[in-house]
């Protein structure tokens, strides 16, 4: 990406052969952001799978309830085709519901995601909503699913046995008990389900929990930071710019409690410039340098942030542009190219000239924009003065880059963004900033996308451990309402109500652990599909898996023993009277 790197290199000598590999642009464009797309739209697939299987097992127990109905219907000559229709339309009106309030969720939620999207995925707020596709999508799927999952239950409820049906009178314990395992089998995939969801979260949640808990490598506390663009006509020499960043600087110091002020290309947290280098001196290939980061600085950069000094020197007011052009590394580029040789004084040709390297500083957290690093990390990265950059260099980074400003205040200091605007316009009022932040913001901007998945699979996934409760919940009820009269047979003849509850739960407790079982494999087969965004930890981290059972397990105990609990207040008698 440094023009002087292909101007100056030797022809004569044996080059490094490139190869070219051609893309569409749609794959380049979208190459960062379609994985976690289409990540998150498999988890919107699988809720709104456990949304119409709750609603099937809902439909299927309405329908044995509704038997000895729909059994007197078809007896006083009422079709199977009639009520069929009659069945799946009243599941296409629940589709209607259920999908204009979904409508009115979605565009709540886009409004709460706007700003977590925007920076996570690269578009505006305004351009979140819902359009004309989002609702035919939409408006089809609810059709769709009514239908596909309607139908079932349907033909389920359509094909009583008249005989059996009437002959009972009404009880549904017969039919229940002979129509339990679809909405059984149902369950536990909604349970399965649930966890596989819950687990993809807790993933993701752990990894951002990861990333912001990596050691920074400089002081982050009390520095506000400002951005601008010196992509300006004005601002094309070197000496310009160099003015206006040793003038704008100046001025930030003295504002009243800044203890130190600088500006810099790219800020920690953000990407940085990516290029190579070469060993001078070095015969070809071993002069080569791997990919690195590289920044320019002014000279109170590292004093600024507080960047630890390893080895050697950093830069002085005396590093201008009559000065021997030098630079310096971090510790991680010193691991990758130079780890068998003092770095310091050897000297590589990189941003503009062939540069002495003077000095050795501690690695600070870079957003990563290449190589297998993760979303940020310590990065081989190399620093150059502001006052020792050519015309082509500026012109070229300032063209993808707007530089920022940042100064260390002694405590809590509302006036600074002012008083940092003012401190630029006294040297250029044409020049206003951009926008300020806190280190801490710059941070959470370099995690924003994974932020952004942790948080949307994160309600994703507690969404469907809730449907599942819903379900199990449907389950034990029903099945406490179809066994009323033994479980009144049962208190008579002497059981405890903690006999007849454990009886009652048990069921759903044996459904919630056997789909638990199911999902645990499932993840553990699917969580590496969440390889390429999971940093820091396996995508079998134990503590997640545990985590998410436990907390499956835990929702399904109270979505069992809530309906459980009713056999408390269940008389005997009137138990033993009814007919249900």
């Amino acid at each position: 990406m440094v023009d002087d790197l292909y101007r100056s290199r030797d022809d004569s000598a044996p080059q490094p052969q490139a190869r070219e590999h051609l893309i569409a642009l749609q794959q380049g464009e979208t190459s960062q952001v379609r994985t976690p797309i289409l990540i998150l739209w498999a988890a919107v697939a699988l809720v709104v799978l456990i949304g119409c299987v709750n609603i099937a097992g809902l439909l299927m127990a309405r329908g044995v309830t509704r038997a000895p109905e729909i059994a007197t219907r078809i007896a006083l000559g009422g079709g199977r085709a009639v009520i069929l229709r009659q069945l799946l339309t009243e599941s296409v009106v629940l589709a209607a519901l259920g999908g204009a309030a979904g409508i009115a969720f979605g565009y709540a939620g886009s409004r709460v995601f706007a700003a977590l999207l925007a920076d996570a995925f690269g578009v505006t707020p305004s351009g979140l909503g819902l359009d004309a596709r989002v609702l035919a999508i939409t408006a089809a799927i609810a059709l769709a699913t009514a239908v596909v999952f309607g139908l079932v239950p349907a033909l389920q409820a359509s094909r009583v046995n008249l005989r059996e049906t009437l002959v009972e009178s009404g009880s549904t314990s017969i039919a229940g008990a002979a129509r339990s395992w679809p909405r059984r089998v149902l369950v536990v995939v909604e349970v399965a389900l649930a966890v596989v969801l819950l687990v993809g979260a807790g993933l993701l949640i752990r990894t951002v929990d990861g990333l912001m808990r990596l050691r920074p490598g400089f002081d982050p506390t009390h520095v506000m930071t400002a951005t601008l663009s010196l992509q300006d006509a004005r601002y094309q020499a070197p000496e310009k710019v160099h003015r206006f960043l040793d003038g704008t600087t100046a001025r930030m110091r003295e504002i009243a409690g800044v203890e130190n002020a600088a500006a810099a290309l790219t800020l920690p947290f953000e990407r940085a410039l990516n290029t190579g280098g070469r060993w001078v001196g070095v015969a070809p290939p071993a002069n080569l340098i791997p990919i690195m980061n590289l920044t320019y600085v002014t000279p109170a950069y590292f004093d600024t942030l507080r960047i630890p000094v390893v080895r050697g020197r950093v830069f002085a007011d005396g590093d201008g542009a009559d000065a021997a052009p030098v630079i310096v590394v971090n510790q991680a580029f010193v691991a990758r190219s130079s780890p068998n040789e003092d770095p310091i004084g050897r000297q590589i040709q990189v941003g503009g000239a062939e540069r002495t390297i003077v000095g050795i500083v501690g690695d600070i957290q870079q957003k990563a924009g290449w190589g297998s690093y993760g979303p940020v990390a310590a990065m081989p990265a190399t620093y150059i003065p502001a006052a020792q950059t050519s015309a082509a260099f500026l012109k070229m980074v300032h063209t993808w880059f707007a530089p920022s400003w940042f100064v260390r205040v002694r405590g809590a200091q509302p006036g600074i963004v002012n008083d940092m605007q003012r401190a630029v316009e006294a040297v250029d009022p044409l020049l206003p900033f951009a926008k300020f932040r806190t280190i801490d913001d710059v941070r959470r901007e370099g995690v924003a996308t994974e932020r952004a998945q942790a948080m949307l699979l994160g309600s994703l996934a507690a969404l469907a451990v809730l449907l599942a409760a819903i379900g199990l919940y449907g389950l034990v009820a029903n099945g406490v309402a179809e066994r009323t009269r033994e479980l009144g047979i049962r208190l008579a003849l002497g059981a405890t109500s903690r006999q007849a509850i454990a009886a009652a739960a048990a069921p759903g407790l044996m459904l919630a652990l056997t789909g638990t079982a199911i999902g645990v494999v499932a993840a553990r087969l699917t969580a590496t599909v969440l390889r390429s965004l999971v940093w820091g930890i396996s995508t079998t981290d134990a503590t997640t898996f545990a985590a998410a059972v436990a907390t499956v397990l835990v929702v399904a105990l109270v979505a069992v023993l809530v309906p459980a609990l009713r056999i408390v207040r269940l008389n005997p008698i009137r138990a033993l009277r009814s007919r249900g």
